[in-house]
């Protein structure tokens, strides 16, 4: 991603190293997962090669995994308190990585 980033940019690895202050070996290594980054040069690198910086701070969490593809989407009304917090519960205990959940709550619980 930071190579593509960059090449779209039409950026030559030692011209971003020379705009953000680093060698071009550095960018090198970040673009090959060599060397990690610090908050404030990702923020950098983002802003200079045109990406959101919550992007690029979300695809190097990922180490580089593409975020996944969901496979369905299931929208589901809960009519009870009880049943709100075990469906909660159990798209918890899945984990991140095989479920998310939003929810939108219509009425004030009593």
């Amino acid at each position: 991603m930071l190579r593509l980033a960059r090449v779209r940019k039409g950026y030559s690895q030692e011209y971003l190293a020379g705009i953000m202050g680093v060698s071009s070996s550095r960018v090198s290594r970040w673009e090959t997962g060599k060397t990690e980054m610090t908050l404030q040069q990702i923020h950098v690198f983002a802003t200079k090669v045109g990406i959101s910086p919550s992007k690029l701070f979300g695809f190097l969490a990922r180490n580089g995994q593409a975020e996944p593809t969901p496979i369905a989407e299931i929208h589901i009304e809960v009519f009870t308190e009880e049943a709100f917090k075990k469906l909660s519960q159990v798209v918890h205990e899945l984990g991140m990585e095989h479920a998310t959940i939003s929810t939108k709550r219509l009425t004030v619980w009593k």
